[in-house]
């Protein structure tokens, strides 16, 4: 889905703030060389991953979720709510959704009417939810909404798979978005999943056990024919070409190529990143990103929020100050 809103009323939007929460445990891609009996560094070399943050055994998607939240909560001391979307592929219980353990979680808000969705999204989830709330906002710009991103991979990536095992790590974060007269502007979305694409990247059950599988050549062919030629298309429509975009952070290849194709036509683009010390940490890599690069993403006037990955679906939003 395409849409432009330079006809349509100008929806504002403002990051009130962004927190993460990663669990304690961690594990460096050279266990995985000795485990594999890899020469040194050969992971890190493939991946760009130096440290990955894995889950704890009593750890779940809901609790990762329902720290995060009470963390930018408290710290923000928010005294209300109307809405809180969650994203996530790695519920520990189907449903409800993972919204709805946050909700219960937040007793200071018992009181209060607030309207929980949960998202079935992977690494395009961050953007969805925001294009959502957005949504929200357009029709209320009172509203005040918690996005919480939550996801365990970790927990279900079979232990032998070296393709996928060196990649993913695990971690939650929560953003509060509401209107904001003097806020981001919303320029452009786009939204897409491409047809017949579902076994790329699927979560199912095999052996009596839920594995997380991947197709990686597919992956890059996606983000070759697709994500890179919709980036190419934002920058091409922009006039000043001065952007900086934030895109999931899915791996050193990913972000190469990215980088490469982009650099020779786009010389003023900016692409941060933040990876190699926790890893592809879908949903919750692009808050993570912004969170980590918060004083330039404060600065920034024009900007890009790519999420691409599970599906196959590519969603981005155009911002702009």
């Amino acid at each position: 889905m395409v849409q432009s809103l330079k006809n349509m009323e100008v929806i504002m939007i403002n990051f009130i703030d962004i927190e993460i929460y990663l669990p304690s445990n961690n594990e460096k891609n050279s266990y995985l060389d000795k485990k594999f009996k890899q020469l040194p560094n050969t992971f890190f070399k493939k991946t760009g991953v130096n440290n990955r943050i894995l889950s704890l055994p009593n750890d779940t998607t809901e609790t990762l979720a329902c720290n995060v939240a009470n963390k930018i909560i408290k710290k923000n001391k928010i005294k209300k709510l109307t809405h809180i979307i969650s994203v996530t592929n790695t519920p520990s219980i189907l449903f409800p959704s993972v919204a709805h353990f946050v909700r219960s979680n937040l007793k200071e808000f018992y009181s209060q009417n607030i309207h929980c969705f949960g998202l079935n999204a992977g690494c395009s989830g961050y953007v969805d939810a925001l294009i959502l709330a957005s949504k929200i906002i357009h029709k209320n710009n009172k509203s005040k909404i918690l996005i919480v991103t939550s996801d365990t991979y970790t927990k279900y990536i079979d232990n032998r798979d070296k393709s996928i095992l060196p990649l993913f790590g695990d971690g939650s974060t929560a953003t509060l978005i509401e209107y904001k007269k003097k806020g981001w502007k919303i320029e452009e979305e786009f939204s897409d999943t491409i047809p017949n694409s579902e076994k790329f990247l699927t979560f199912k059950k095999k052996r009596n056990k839920y594995i997380i599988s991947m197709n990686g050549p597919e992956l890059i062919n996606f983000c070759l024919n697709f994500v890179i030629p919709k980036i190419a298309y934002f920058l091409k429509k922009d006039k000043t070409r001065k952007i900086t975009i934030y895109s999931h952070q899915a791996s050193k290849i990913v972000l190469n190529l990215i980088k490469k194709r982009l650099k020779t036509n786009f010389k003023k683009v900016l692409i941060p990143e933040y990876y190699k010390n926790v890893g592809n940490l879908v949903s919750s890599s692009i808050p993570i990103l912004l969170k980590k690069k918060m004083s330039k993403f404060r600065k920034s006037k024009n900007i890009l929020l790519c999420g691409f990955g599970v599906g196959l679906t590519h969603s981005y939003l155009k911002l702009k100050k």
